[in-house]
């Protein structure tokens, strides 16, 4: 009876503490209030897992809908997972890859969920960074969980195999830091290689590039701005890689400039890495902060970058092109006044412009492209977001943004890639992999002329009642809980008038009572003003007894099919 009573107790504590959490967490999550945002969202994780239910994105991803077709997502949590932003998704073989911020490669087994591999990473020197700043800089931000590794590769080429890792490295001695990006080689021979059974060493890495020069520590505030580094890398067959090398928010305004427009600097540049040779150029120049890289089709080179107050960018960027930053953007201080540079305020019109600018900032993250996923998608770009928590299907046409079609997700997207030509993964700031397939939307109407026809009804009273139901669906939906500019048809026959979450019933309709029998529904569909006295459907009626028993045959039709 004792332990009856402890258990109870345990229970009704956990529970309190559940709720409690996931009341505070929404309520973060819904207003974003800062700084306990980022707590709120922890703790909704948090007690979910101790009551052992679901996240919140698994409800969230399960079904999305977009203008072509339908998503189906499956959530996977990263095991103790650290709560730091950052990561990235890599493609190994058949092998999801997983990098955490802290160097961490997991891999994805879509029945046991995420497993960390053997694959240990090169120091970055943050343990000596977190001492140093501790005795000789107490008075300055570390910031230390924004020093991260930041991207990761699997290449397969002539020219190289194996990993490359992108990441800040700190050089304590010199008390400065730079971008590095380096390459694990790999056996050729074998087939059984793979995520699952390779291990690697700190020390089996070598570094294949380090921007220069070495930048030194920030006098004032932040000792390093790290999550400003970029170190998004994108490989362009046979041999060429791509880094988004970010300026670590040394831009002029606020702290000293890396440089960004000299070529005598690397850093607010795409680098072009030979990995044949180890030689590096400059690609483009004048970017701030390059969260996204990748390689189209036709082996145009895209980049996603973070603006200021305003102004993120999607950029098609071009071998020796200026991209502007800092002397023009389109965003402004974060003091809302408006930047000191060489442009007129508000306008890109020195420096080579984006294909596209969100203003406001969605915060933009990674960039990938479609290709085999589905026809109404392929060839488009997909760009995560941060602070919208959107993902972006763009559609550029001819060097030009046709559309851009947001679709929520819920959660800060950190990367995104396409890893088989049915599958589609996220990785989220939560600590969470999702992957969406494609769920195409079917035409409940596709095999009704001769469904009907099976069913007795003529050709030409079957054909009579698609033509009319198609013309209904300018403003009806034939789906369940789908309203347009008028509610749903799914299930009219026997249902209660006006009781769909459909918000916009007219008053008339609104108040008449009763449910849509078949002699009620054939009365209304000949003449509705005869039924309903001031129904918003006044002389939209089919007219006739035989018009109106085709639509009742396609209705019974329509409910059989489910």
């Amino acid at each position: 009876m004792r332990r009856f009573v402890f258990l109870m107790i345990f229970l009704v504590i956990v529970s309190a503490i559940a709720a409690t959490s996931g009341v505070v967490g929404y309520l973060t999550h819904r207003e974003e209030f800062q700084p306990i945002y980022g707590l709120g969202e922890r703790a909704i994780i948090k007690g979910r897992r101790v009551l052992g239910m679901p996240t919140e994105t698994v409800g969230a991803v399960a079904n999305i809908e977009t203008t072509f077709l339908n998503l189906r997502g499956t959530a996977y949590l990263m095991p103790d997972y650290d709560w730091r932003n950052g990561g990235a998704l890599a493609l190994w073989g058949e092998d999801i890859l997983v990098l955490h911020r802290s160097g961490k490669i997991f891999y994805l087994d879509e029945e046991t969920g995420l497993i960390r591999t053997g694959l240990q990473v090169p120091e970055n020197g943050l343990a000596g960074y977190i001492a140093l700043a501790a005795s000789k800089y107490p008075q300055q931000m570390t910031r230390a969980d924004a020093v991260r590794y930041n991207d990761l590769e699997y290449i397969d080429s002539p020219a190289f195999h194996g990993l490359l890792l992108s990441y800040t490295y700190i050089d304590n001695e010199k008390e400065c830091y730079a971008n590095r990006v380096a390459k694990l080689e790999l056996p050729r021979s074998g087939t059984d290689a793979s995520a699952r059974s390779v291990s690697a060493s700190g020390s089996d890495w070598d570094v294949l590039y380090e921007s220069k020069p070495c930048l030194e520590f920030n006098p004032s505030r932040e000792l390093i701005v790290a999550y400003m580094s970029g170190g998004r890398m994108a490989f362009k067959a046979p041999n060429l890689l791509y880094l988004g090398n970010g300026e670590y928010h040394r831009e002029g305004f606020y702290r000293p400039d890396a440089g960004i427009q000299s070529p005598d600097s690397d850093y607010g540049k795409t680098i072009e890495i030979n990995l044949e040779t180890g030689d590096y150029r400059h690609f483009s120049i004048g970017h701030r902060n390059l969260q996204g890289v990748t390689i189209d089709k036709e082996g145009r080179l895209w980049t996603t970058e973070h603006g200021m107050r305003g102004g993120d960018e999607l950029n098609l960027v071009k071998d020796g092109e200026n991209y502007g930053w800092p002397l023009e953007n389109l965003g402004t201080l974060y003091s809302k006044v408006p930047a000191p540079t060489a442009g007129e305020p508000g306008r890109h019109i020195l420096y080579e412009p984006p294909v596209y600018a969100w203003v406001p900032s969605a915060a933009v993250s990674s960039v990938a492209v479609v290709d085999g996923f589905h026809p109404t998608w392929d060839g488009d770009l997909l760009v995560g977001s941060l602070k919208g928590r959107t993902l972006f299907r763009v559609r550029v046409q001819d060097e030009r943004l046709i559309f851009l079609e947001p679709i929520p997700i819920g959660q800060r997207i950190r990367d995104v890639m396409q890893v088989r030509p049915d599958t589609i993964a996220l990785w989220l700031d939560t600590g969470e992999l999702v992957l969406l397939v494609a769920a195409p939307i079917e035409d409940p109407m596709e095999n009704m002329i001769a469904g009907l026809q099976a069913d007795g009804v003529s050709s030409e009273q079957a054909e009579l009642a698609h033509d009319i139901l198609n013309g209904c669906r300018e403003c009806h939906a034939l789906e369940a809980s789908v309203h347009g500019a008028g509610p749903s048809l799914h299930g009219i026959l026997g249902r209660t008038v006006a009781s769909t979450a459909f918000a916009n019933y007219s008053d008339a309709l609104g108040s008449f009572g009763g449910a849509w029998t078949e002699e009620r529904l054939k009365a209304y569909l000949i003449a509705p003003e005869d039924v309903v006295d001031g129904t918003s459907m006044t002389g939209l009626g089919v007219g006739d007894a035989g018009a109106a028993d085709a639509l009742l045959s396609a209705f019974k039709w329509l409910a059989a099919q489910e």
